[in-house]
């Protein structure tokens, strides 16, 4: 008995930290002194209902999301993103923006709750040129000086269900504090996240809209699989639904590929 005691400890001492945990869920942030990073590559494409191919408007973004536990329900965050210049949009293909930002959990029994506060930046020249490279001097896009600064604030709401499905709900503001006439934009989901086995399912509906009273429609869906405790590969992608130009565009989608990694 002494020695199946002895041995039942050892067995609980090296287990891995991230063990029985859910590094996808919407509300997940890493354990004090843990990281979760999140590797991310997405392609989108949308098209004019004109039947002109050059009516497609396409992207391609790399991502990487660093985050890092100070407490079990305080974490801080930092993601590096790099544009490439598929559609002939920009200078060349390194076109970065940059982020950092905290996240704090509130969690009261079964309800959940998330706040999120980043500062995101870019230097608008290293993307698109300066004026002398003939960019128009009225758009401030292409003709200011300074790196552009936006401000992110995101709140999160959701209820854990005793059979593993948590609907939440996320309220997104993002504002563009360079230029003064800027206007704010705004995202709203409605969704949920469930774990099966040794996959996570995430899927909801988004309402993007600012303060110029444009608005549009996505369905949005991820889909994860854990290849170990720790390590999940996953697929993602958004449908565009409709919106203010629905009449102006055949369709759209973004596609995604993401490899997170808790350690």
């Amino acid at each position: 008995m002494k020695t199946l005691l002895l041995a039942s400890a050892a067995v609980l001492v090296t287990a891995p930290a991230f063990a029985g945990e859910d590094i996808t869920a919407a509300f997940y942030t890493p354990a004090q002194g843990k990281f979760l990073s999140s590797t991310i590559l997405e392609t989108s494409r949308v098209k004019a209902d004109s039947g002109n191919k050059e009516a497609v408007a396409k992207s391609l973004i790399a991502l990487e999301d660093l985050t890092y536990g100070v407490t079990d329900n305080f974490a801080v965050f930092g993601v590096i993103g790099n544009n490439f210049n598929v559609d002939k949009d920009y200078n060349n293909n390194r076109n970065f923006a940059y982020e950092l930002g905290v996240k704090y959990n509130m969690n009261y029994g079964k309800v959940l709750g998330q706040v999120v506060l980043g500062y995101q930046t870019r230097d608008p020249r290293s993307w698109y040129g300066k004026e002398a490279e003939g960019r128009p001097v009225n758009n401030p896009i292409y003709s200011t000086n300074k790196w552009e600064k936006i401000i992110n604030g995101e709140v999160k709401l959701g209820y854990a269900l005793d059979c593993g499905l948590t609907p939440y709900t996320t309220f997104s503001v993002s504002d563009d504090v360079t230029h003064s006439a800027k206007d704010k934009d705004y995202e709203w989901f409605v969704g949920a996240h469930k774990m099966l086995g040794n996959v996570s399912l995430d899927g909801g509906v988004r309402y993007d809209f600012n303060s110029d009273n444009f608005e549009q429609w996505y369905l949005q869906a991820e889909a994860n699989y854990f290849v170990k405790e720790n390590v999940t590969v996953g697929v993602s992608g958004e449908y565009y639904l409709g919106g203010t130009y629905h009449k102006d565009i055949d369709y759209g989608y973004e596609l995604g590929l993401n490899l997170k990694v808790g350690f």
